[in-house]
């Protein structure tokens, strides 16, 4: 073994276990986000790195969004990979206030040039509480 060797493979192994501790930490730490409220509506920005509209997968789920990124790897053959320190699923759970009453059917969401998603959720309004539910059955005079 020459002496080029070795520092070069110890180098490799300190770039792959810290690639790995890198990954650990991005799947686990949840998306920068901010939620705004409005009479009218609540938005939810969530900060989406490197992803694309394919790549995003958004979901209301009982009180709360759920935002995940599926980001590719690059795949350049012309370089060695030395450190894969992305991950490639980033996720988040927001909730919204306990008394939030959306209607997320309404829903709509934009991703910008940036990578930043905006998703608004507009409120139900009393005009929806208050009207009676089912169909109405005439009466007979």
């Amino acid at each position: 073994m020459r002496d080029r060797t070795v520092p070069r493979s110890i180098v490799d192994l300190v770039y792959r276990g810290v690639g790995q501790v890198t990954r650990t930490i991005q799947r686990v730490r949840t998306l920068d986000s901010d939620l705004l409220e409005t009479d009218g509506s609540y938005l939810l920005v969530v900060d989406t790195p490197g992803a694309d509209t394919a790549a995003l997968d958004i979901r209301y789920l009982e009180g709360q969004i759920q935002v995940v990124v599926d980001r590719p790897r690059t795949t350049d053959t012309t370089y060695r990979t030395r450190f894969l320190g992305r991950s490639t699923t980033l996720a988040a759970d927001i909730a919204l206030p306990d008394d939030a009453v959306v209607d997320p059917e309404t829903a709509t969401a934009r991703l910008d040039s940036l990578g930043t998603v905006k998703i608004e959720l507009p409120k139900e309004t009393a005009a929806d509480e208050d009207r009676p539910q089912g169909e109405e059955i005439p009466i007979d005079d």
